[in-house]
């Protein structure tokens, strides 16, 4: 399974919207504790770490994608 699909199994448990990369992380409707238990999860998964200030930057599904993949070939 690639970044993306993890991302997205991960994301469908938190909201019923359909959504793409381009799709805006405030429009998923997820609250924010349910964000960074979603960023929590696929840093424990993935054997990551993603900053306090890497996660206020994150805008789109697409920007949590990059993240992924920048961070797990560190």
């Amino acid at each position: 399974m690639n970044l993306k699909e993890i991302l997205f199994k991960e994301l469908k448990r938190y909201t019923k919207l359909n959504f793409d990369l381009n799709t805006l992380i405030k429009d998923l409707k997820i609250d924010s504790l349910d964000l960074v238990i979603l960023i929590s999860d696929l840093e424990k998964k993935l054997k990551i770490e993603i900053s306090d200030e890497e996660l206020m930057q994150l805008k789109t599904v697409n920007d949590i994608v990059n993240i992924l993949e920048q961070k797990q070939t560190k």
